[in-house]
């Protein structure tokens, strides 16, 4: 029962298809800080998980960070979700532009080449990493994501993962 003396739907306890704030209050997403972003697909739907899909979602990534000076300090590309390390760099653009440019991208390929309208979930999680913590701990759980999962023995193994150390570097 509740204070109305009536029983709760269930309704009152629901999140999903509500707004919520996705990125943290007052933040400037445009400072170089590395950020480590969890983009999920569609309905969790593993639609990475072929050759040609996982290429094209990478040459993708590549390219928004590219045109946008954002620097990328490693991904990794899961059947069903992309795990990515990045920071603006000195581009002082937003992350919710480079999420809007690459997510687009995206979806215009996948919609071109292989007949899917609706790639991505609603925005993505983030995480800012601050100066106090483990930056390459971070880096490592992002890289071991496929053998945690079990589709590779090594992260070296798995082919939809990378690394840039030198990048990492003037972060450490």
């Amino acid at each position: 029962m509740n204070n109305s003396g009536t029983k709760p739907s269930g309704k009152e306890y629901k999140t999903w298809g509500k707004s919520r704030v996705n990125r943290l209050p007052g933040y400037d997403y445009a400072v170089d800080r590395p950020i480590h972003l969890t983009i999920c697909a569609h309905d969790k739907k593993p639609v990475f998980g072929y050759a040609a899909e996982a290429e094209a979602i990478i040459t993708e990534l590549s390219k928004a960070a590219h045109d946008l000076e954002y620097k990328m300090l490693c991904y990794c590309l899961m059947p069903d979700h992309l795990h990515v390390i990045a920071s603006s760099g000195t581009s002082g653009v937003a992350l919710s532009k480079f999420l809007n440019i690459f997510k687009g991208r995206t979806t215009a390929v996948f919609r071109k080449r292989f007949g899917v309208s609706k790639l991505w979930q609603q925005s993505a999680y983030d995480h800012v990493i601050r100066a106090g913590e483990n930056l390459k701990a971070t880096i490592q759980y992002v890289m071991n994501n496929p053998v945690r999962k079990g589709l590779a023995a090594s992260s070296e193994d798995y082919p939809y993962s990378r690394w840039f150390e030198e990048v990492t570097k003037s972060y450490l």
